[in-house]
């Protein structure tokens, strides 16, 4: 059974909600042994991952990478070979931002994105919030996103002068 993209966030959702619940197990000791159990499993699959990359040449890692499943499960184990600015570039290439996102700088774990600003301020909110879901997908070591927003430009003819009474009527 193959996953699609969608298919597979959402496994990864459910598993690290399941992973955040072992914390609320009343047993310490059982606590502890699932945890040794999951790190020992994680270790093995990294190291298995890390096998797989030495094998593969520069185009068949970049092509291991682009696959949004393996591409997560290679950061997760830090493998990935592609730099996080790079990821984020191409995540917020995706984002549909009416005015577009770009990265303006990664200092550490914090990307600064710019943004212009289009629509209402709900609709603003909506596209910061895509922005840092992107971010968040393509390069989990961010920790924040800070935004740097400029207007959008003013158009040429302004639009409501166009409907103005007996604008264009030759009036």
């Amino acid at each position: 059974m193959s996953w699609s993209d969608q298919e597979a966030r959402e496994h990864v959702a459910r598993a690290e909600a399941l992973l955040a619940r072992l914390d609320t197990l009343p047993d310490p000791d059982v606590r502890e042994q699932v945890a040794e159990t999951l790190a020992a499993v994680v270790a093995l699959y990294g190291e298995g991952l890390a096998r797989v990359l030495r094998h593969a040449d520069d185009t068949g890692a970049a092509a291991l990478a682009g696959d949004e499943l393996v591409g997560h499960l290679l950061l997760v184990h830090d493998l990935h070979p592609e730099p996080a600015d790079a990821r984020v570039r191409r995540a917020l290439g995706r984002v549909r931002a009416a005015g577009g996102a770009e990265l303006v700088a990664l200092d550490g774990r914090v990307a600064r994105v710019g943004l212009r600003a289009r629509g209402c301020a709900s609709s603003a909110e909506a596209t910061r919030q895509e922005v840092r879901d992107a971010v968040g997908w393509a390069a989990p070591e961010i920790d924040r996103v800070e935004f740097e927003e400029e207007a959008a430009p003013m158009p040429l003819i302004a639009v409501d002068s166009l409907f103005r009474a007996g604008a264009g009527s030759g009036r």
